[in-house]
C-alpha cells in the first residue's frame, strides 16, 4: 500500500464495498474481480485498513427472508406517516427552556 501526506483517508465512490472486500478475502469472486480489488488495495490505505479490520472478524453470511407486512399495520403506518408533524400534546415546549437537566 503506498501513502501519501497529501491523500485523506476516507471510502471514495471508486472504494470496493466491505461485502466486495469480504468476497475477496475468501476469494470468492471471479479472477478479474480479485485483481481489481488487489489492484485497488495498492493504493487505498483505507480498504487496505477495513479489509484487515473485516479479516479479523469471523462473519457468517446470514440469511434473510422478507415477509409482506400486515395490511392493518400499513394502513396505520401510512396513516401516522401522512399525519403533519406537531408536538406532542401535554408535553412542554422545550425550547423555551435554556438549558436542560437531566
Amino acid at each position: 500500500m503506498t501513502s501519501t501526506f497529501t491523500s485523506v483517508f476516507c471510502k471514495t465512490a471508486a472504494c470496493p464495498t466491505s461485502q466486495a472486500l469480504l468476497a475477496f478475502h475468501r476469494s470468492l469472486m471471479s479472477p478479474e474481480g480479485l485483481t481489481l480489488i488487489e489492484s485497488h488495495l495498492a493504493s487505498c490505505d483505507f480498504c487496505g485498513a477495513e479489509l484487515q479490520l473485516l479479516s479479523r472478524y469471523r462473519s457468517e453470511v446470514e440469511e434473510y427472508s422478507f415477509v409482506e407486512m400486515p395490511a392493518k399495520l400499513r394502513r396505520l403506518a401510512e396513516a401516522w406517516l401522512k399525519r403533519s408533524i406537531a408536538p406532542f400534546k401535554g408535553l412542554p415546549d422545550i425550547s423555551e427552556h435554556q438549558q436542560l437537566s437531566h
